[in-house]
């Protein structure tokens, strides 16, 4: 094997390793109504996009309910906020975020949220 296609391969593995990893959204629900979805600010996201259904999976990569891009983080995070949807213990958030992180997309596919209960400090 010569060394350029070594150099290649090695390469290749370590960028591999490193690729960036979208952080893990946090759920939050509101009693009597709303939830966000938020992910820590990090150096290099420019923008955090959330794409939700209630009570029923994706079909794939499809929009869904909600389908939100959040440009900016505030408080350091990025949130999306429904304000109005009532969410009762038992539902399924479903939903898929995207980031761009260092002008590339990346997404985190295939999340649930179950509402097990309302926090007691509700908005």
């Amino acid at each position: 094997m010569s060394l350029a296609l070594r150099s290649v391969l090695i390469l290749t593995t370590v960028l591999s390793n490193w690729a960036y990893e979208v952080p893990t959204a946090q759920v939050k629900v509101f009693s009597p109504k709303g939830f966000e979805v938020s992910i820590p600010h990090e150096e290099g996201i420019s923008l955090f996009a959330f794409h939700g259904k209630l009570n029923e999976d994706f079909d794939g990569l499809e929009a869904g309910r909600w389908s939100r891009d959040i440009p900016s983080a505030k408080r350091g995070r990025w949130t999306f906020r429904d304000r109005e949807t009532i969410l009762k213990v038992g539902d399924t958030l479903y939903y898929w975020t995207y980031v761009i992180y260092n002008g590339l997309g990346y997404r985190e596919d295939d999340k649930a949220y179950v509402v097990t209960s309302y926090p007691s400090n509700t908005k």
